[in-house]
């Protein structure tokens, strides 16, 4: 979409004074006009909410979701991938209270947030992917002893454990798939995000069924091998995460950024009334 479709926002200042003979306080009106580009920017929505004024009165919750995401994802992602001796799934366990505060508490918040802003699916990725690391931290967590049940079908490298944990991936790799159809609406940093969590997901889904048939050291290799495939395309999502968190920081405080978000609302299935009118 062009410039020339506007998304109105008011802020109010209001001097404590009172006008004489009045009841009614002195304020100064600014109306600050956003373009499509600019608040898909601050929102990851192709479109501005449709009903109510909640935007103008509240703050922009999508840099708190995205940086609820990327702190214990780039930690994950960092270990899936083997640096400074990190060995996956052993060290994810270090890791269980970021995923508790950061991914879960904190992208939950932003989710719940954006449904009250009217955004739709930046609501939907943040409670998805919060739920997601809530239920991971969990999993993980000592004191919850999930394995405990696994004890007498081979434990943690047994089949039944294995394949819950394979099977939560799969769907996670799906659920990811359904985001990423919709981020050709979004921009292309989000898409890449998406994809590189659909081979993630994939891959250690792959690890988690192969973890019960490990018999030989060779087949510890290949185990490692998937989750390091897996985190190399991780690791793609988790530049384009931070390379919008830039620009959503900047824009949040009314710095200027160059930096382009390559977006796709105009481009990608664009609206009939922006065709007729020539945006």
């Amino acid at each position: 979409m062009s410039d020339g479709h506007k998304i109105d926002h008011e802020m109010r200042e209001h001097n404590g004074h009172n006008i004489v003979g009045s009841d009614t306080g002195l304020s100064r009106q600014v109306t600050v006009q956003l373009s499509s580009e600019q608040y898909e920017r601050l929102f990851f929505q192709p479109s501005a909410p449709r009903h109510g004024d909640f935007a103008k009165r509240f703050a922009n919750p999508t840099l708190l979701g995205l940086m609820g995401f990327l702190i214990p994802y780039t930690s994950t992602i960092f270990i899936l991938c083997g640096f400074q001796g990190a060995v996956a799934p052993q060290s994810l366990v270090g890791l269980s209270g970021d995923y508790y505060f950061f991914g879960c508490i904190a992208m939950n918040l932003a989710g719940v947030a954006e449904f009250v802003l009217g955004n739709t699916f930046p609501m939907a990725v943040f409670l998805i992917y919060g739920s997601h690391w809530g239920s991971l931290a969990y999993t993980q967590d000592p004191i919850h002893q999930t394995t405990a049940p696994f004890a007498e079908l081979g434990g943690a490298t047994g089949a039944a454990y294995n394949s819950s944990q394979g099977f939560h991936n799969v769907t996670m790799a799906i659920a990811s798939f359904v985001f990423f159809m919709g981020t050709f609406r979004v921009n292309v940093f989000f898409t890449l995000i998406f994809f590189g969590l659909i081979m993630l997901f994939s891959f250690i889904a792959a690890a988690d069924f192969r973890i019960p048939h490990a018999t030989t050291a060779a087949d510890v290799e290949y185990i490692n091998k998937l989750l390091h495939i897996g985190g190399g395309f991780g690791f793609v999502g988790l530049v384009c995460g931070w390379y919008l968190a830039i620009i959503t920081a900047c824009e949040a405080v009314g710095i200027p950024c160059p930096l382009p978000v390559l977006d796709l609302s105009s481009k990608v299935f664009p609206k009939k009334d922006a065709i007729v009118n020539g945006e």
